[in-house]
């Protein structure tokens, strides 16, 4: 049976790369039926947590994540307050937030169907196999050195398009930019990114209305336009638009990166990863999410995988070897003693 899962994103830059990224992991799990919600209206700013009752997707989901929703240092305190309300209140689901901004635990604890991780490097802000989307969400946060060791051109130059794409006042923030990124149009984003400046002056962040729209955002609006249409409103040189938007030397989406002895590395060959183990690593994350019920929470790798398989499903194969893979490739387990900890 399919669990209904909603990622709920921040509607800036990096929170659409975010969303996206975990939206892609999550969906690996054949028992997950996936969909984001990243609107700038509804979860532009810190002040969603006091509105989520707006975020009616919540309404049919099994399991929520948020990301990427920073709480405000001078109203932290109202905003966990209605946070722990509004999970309270729907004590039939299950709630994870992974954010790169520091997080009110002490205040989120009371939750008992919340579990909550602090993870400051843009990068890590995720569960999952890490792709070229989050070294540019690095980027669009400003880590450049965080991501320095891996990053190419072609990431910062995506960087730049997202952030163009994301600018509050433009055409493409929330479902249509989210709409471009779920069908790779990564090619068309990065011209964006390369354009002159002169079409994208973006004053803190926000796209004035009287500024003329360059021919990149002109296309990629029209293009997330007619990906979003009814089926039969839908033009077929739109399909073919679609696939000149998506072609490009490196496909960000495909890119891997592992960690071994501490450092990271580009995965060359992406092929040597086969897609079960994807949907190992992304499940084991979600569970050791799930027993981590304070930061320094333990558990064993039996815990882990029966926690695994309850959120998953009995189908789901897993044996102590998988575990160990991902303590030597991924690096978001740590041993403690006889026990594992999630970093």
């Amino acid at each position: 049976m399919k669990q209904s899962v909603v990622v709920v994103g921040h509607a800036d830059a990096d929170g659409h790369l975010i969303a996206e990224q975990v939206r892609r992991n999550l969906a690996l799990i054949e028992t997950f039926d996936v969909s984001t919600v990243v609107d700038p209206a509804r979860t532009k700013d810190h002040n969603a947590w006091l509105h989520l009752d707006t975020i009616t997707e919540i309404d049919d989901a099994d399991i929520v994540f948020f990301v990427d929703m920073m709480f405000a240092p001078s109203s932290f305190v109202e905003e966990a307050r209605a946070l722990v309300d509004f999970v309270e209140d729907h004590d039939d689901k299950r709630f994870f937030l992974i954010d790169h901004h520091p997080l009110p635990l002490r205040r989120l604890a009371p939750a008992e169907n919340l579990r909550v991780l602090y993870r400051p490097e843009v990068f890590d802000c995720a569960v999952g196999p890490r792709s070229g989307m989050m070294v540019a969400a690095a980027l669009c946060e400003g880590q450049r050195t965080n991501v320095a060791d891996i990053k190419e051109p072609v990431h910062d130059a995506l960087a730049m398009g997202v952030r163009r794409a994301a600018a509050i006042g433009g055409p493409l923030p929330g479902e249509k930019l989210s709409a471009l990124m779920r069908s790779d149009c990564w090619g068309a984003l990065v011209s964006l990114g390369e354009e002159d400046r002169e079409f994208h002056r973006l004053p803190r962040g926000r796209r004035a209305q009287s500024q003329p729209r360059s021919k990149v955002l002109t296309s990629l609006d029209k293009i997330a336009s007619e990906m979003l249409a009814p089926v039969g409103a839908r033009r077929q040189d739109a399909i073919n638009k679609r696939r000149d938007a998506m072609a490009y030397d490196i496909d960000i989406a495909e890119e891997r990166f592992a960690v071994e002895g501490g450092h990271r590395r580009r995965v060359q060959n992406v092929t040597v990863q086969p897609r079960d183990l994807e949907t190992i690593l992304t499940i084991l994350e979600v569970a050791a999410l799930a027993l981590t019920r304070t930061p320094d929470s333990t558990f064993t790798a039996k815990e882990l995988i029966k926690e695994a398989k309850k959120i998953a499903g009995d189908d789901l194969e897993l044996r102590e070897d998988d575990i160990n893979i991902v303590l030597h490739k991924q690096g978001f387990l740590r041993k403690v003693g006889t026990q594992l900890q999630l970093r």
